[in-house]
């Protein structure tokens, strides 16, 4: 049991460590699967935009698969690989419009948004 709680501690010291990266800069979330940054509009799919939004509001928190799965997926898409393709996206859109973020893996626990 001490052990456990160890553990748990340790999670929990090495996620508020890596908080420290994650400095959000000013985006804003339009109508249309619209970001504005840096005074340019950028044009998102549903679920890209829909999950990008869910990390800029969760703070530099981690989502599970679950929270990506109950609250940016379909029903009918709300499955495994769905999920993974639904980051890969976000990651690539990302990338396509410079953007100075990346989703970062976080092992058995989710994806986490985090500033290069």
């Amino acid at each position: 049991m001490l052990q456990s709680f160890v553990h748990r501690l340790d999670e929990t010291i090495v996620e508020l460590m890596s908080v420290e990266q994650t400095v959000p800069i000013p985006c804003k979330f339009c109508a249309d699967r619209i970001i504005t940054w840096k005074d340019q509009q950028h044009v998102f799919s549903s679920s890209t935009y829909t999950l990008l939004r869910q990390f800029f509001e969760a703070e530099s928190l981690t989502l599970s698969k679950e929270d990506i799965r109950q609250d940016v997926l379909l029903d009918d898409e709300a499955r495994e690989g769905s999920v993974r393709q639904c980051i890969l996206e976000a990651r690539r859109e990302l990338q396509r419009h410079r953007f100075p973020y990346r989703i970062e893996t976080i092992t058995r626990r989710g994806y986490r948004l985090v500033a290069e």
